[in-house]
This record gives structure tokens, C-alpha cells and sequence, in this order.
């Protein structure tokens, strides 16, 4: 069993939708973004590992938010910066447990609705995938 081997899922409420990728590594990521529709969110696969979030994943899915689960301080050095750059490069709003706490998303098929811990983020966020100004 490898982290390519991870279970990806993507989860779609009539005009919202959320990709979760488990610890999906390059290989899974350039397999799926020849085949993977649009996600207003991403799960960020591997906490946030160099061996994820391509730039042409990124591409593909187009989210609006991604988020990290990651540990503080944990001994990986996750999330990476490399892993950062590419998702601010791609315009994404990402969380990162590590720094926002428990992270909560609500798709309600118009919108998602994310809450967070007290960080950078903010405690409450609403986003329109309608309204995005995304080509």
C-alpha cells in the first residue's frame, strides 16, 4: 500500500463541491487532473507534503479554498513551502488546522461557508463559487 494507493473522493451538492485526496502523491495528481472535474475545495493531500498539490492539479480543480490538516510543529516540516507558494500562486484561500484550529466547511449548493479557530483567516468566512470572478 502506498499514499497513491489513498481513497479519493469528491463530494458535490448541486453547484458546490469539495475534493478530498487522502495522501495522494504526483502520480495519483497527474492521473486525476487529466480526469477530475472543478472543486470549490480542497483537502490538501499529505498535510501539505512537496509530494502534493501539483501546479497541474491546481489547474484542474480550480478550488477557491483548500484546507491542511497538519499537526503544529510536527517533524515532517508540513505543510511545505513549496506546497504554500503553489496554492497562493493558484489564488487559493487555504486553512491550516496547525494554525486555524478545527476547520468546518458547509456546502449548501450556492455557496460554502467555512468556519475556523482564531487565525490569519479569520472565524467566518462565506464564499459564492457563482460570483467568482475564476475563468
Amino acid at each position: 500500500m502506498s499514499n497513491n494507493d489513498s481513497l479519493v473522493i469528491r463530494f458535490a451538492f448541486a453547484g458546490t463541491a469539495l475534493l478530498t485526496e487522502g495522501d495522494a502523491e504526483r502520480k495519483s495528481e497527474r492521473q486525476l487532473a487529466t480526469k477530475q472535474r472543478q472543486a470549490d475545495v480542497l483537502e490538501i493531500a499529505h498535510n501539505g507534503s512537496t509530494t502534493s498539490t501539483t501546479p497541474e492539479l491546481l489547474k484542474a480543480v480550480h478550488p477557491r479554498v483548500a484546507v491542511i490538516s497538519v499537526g503544529a510543529h510536527n517533524t515532517f516540516g508540513h505543510p511545505r513551502l513549496e506546497t504554500l507558494q503553489r496554492s497562493a500562486d493558484a489564488g487559493v484561500a487555504v486553512y491550516r488546522s496547525d494554525l486555524n484550529g478545527a476547520v468546518s466547511l458547509y456546502l449548501n449548493g450556492t455557496s460554502i461557508s467555512s468556519t475556523a479557530g482564531e487565525g490569519p483567516q479569520g472565524r467566518f468566512q462565506q464564499f459564492h463559487p457563482a460570483l467568482s470572478t475564476r475563468q
